[in-house]
């Protein structure tokens, strides 16, 4: 039975990612058969090679926690601000009066621009890139926030006051629960982006992490090592991604959007 239910989750697993399959066999066998200099794109079995050494060597796998700490550590300040400024700018009219220009402005700046600001006030550590990674991630966390707790339907306000609920507890008892699957909707819109942002600093420091293990693969001419940190980085992604629509899954059981997946 165990072993039926591996078959399956395997199988199931390959329907979803048969693109992606495809695209690496065709990597394999365009490279193998002499279509592209391997120098520029080494098959990939030799990336896997150089990545699994890179693995077993503690190299990889120092680069990947290097990342993952910014990411988390980046989006766990954006979660915490965004979230209670786009509360704010729902309870407050002074505060939306503030605030909404800001995030109008902040939501089309490439906000990577911001770099040489950050590194010229604080250096070249951890603190640049961790700044960099909060700003991206706050405008959407904010925005999600902001429309999830104004669009709340009304008639779950009115059925609150029937049935007893103060006033003053309506925000945390109603609106929030009834806005938390588009204010976590903003926050898998951030995450991926804070993973994006920290490979993109480290990348442009040369600091520890698969950014920097990628640009310095780069500088070496050492293509294979490039390559293995660019499928790390995916990896990493596709985990990250997939983890947070878990959480998402649990958070939400008892939202209808529950009902809806489990009959899918």
């Amino acid at each position: 039975m165990v072993a039926r239910a591996q078959i399956n989750w395997l199988r199931h697993a390959l329907a979803r990612n048969l693109s992606l399959v495809v695209v690496l066999i065709l990597w394999e066998v365009t490279t193998r058969a002499g279509l592209f200099n391997n120098f520029l794109l080494p098959p990939l079995s030799q990336v896997l090679v150089r990545g699994w050494a890179d693995l077993l060597d503690g190299e990889l796998p120092r680069q990947i926690a290097a990342t993952a700490s910014l990411t988390f550590f980046g989006f766990a300040l954006a979660a915490i601000f965004g979230v209670a400024a786009g509360a704010l700018m729902s309870m407050s009219a002074i505060a939306r009066r503030i605030m909404e220009p800001l995030v109008s402005v902040a939501l089309p700046i490439p906000k990577i621009s911001f770099l040489p600001i950050f590194i010229l006030w604080f250096g070249l550590g951890d603190m640049p890139k961790i700044l960099m990674i909060t700003f991206t991630c706050v405008v959407p966390v904010v925005s999600a926030t902001f429309l999830g707790t104004t669009t709340v339907d009304k008639y779950f306000l009115w059925s609150a006051r029937t049935l007893g609920t103060p006033r003053h507890a309506l925000f945390w008892k109603v609106v929030i629960p009834a806005a938390a699957p588009q204010i976590i909707s903003g926050l898998q819109v951030a995450f991926p982006l804070a993973l994006i942002i920290a490979v993109v600093t480290e990348m442009l420091t040369g600091a520890d992490g698969l950014g920097g293990y990628m640009i310095h693969a780069v500088r070496f001419a050492q293509s294979d090592k490039m390559f293995a940190g660019l499928l790390a980085t995916l990896l990493t992604g596709m985990v990250f991604i997939q983890s947070f629509a878990w959480l998402r899954a649990r958070l939400l059981i008892w939202h209808a959007e529950a009902a809806v997946g489990a009959g899918a």
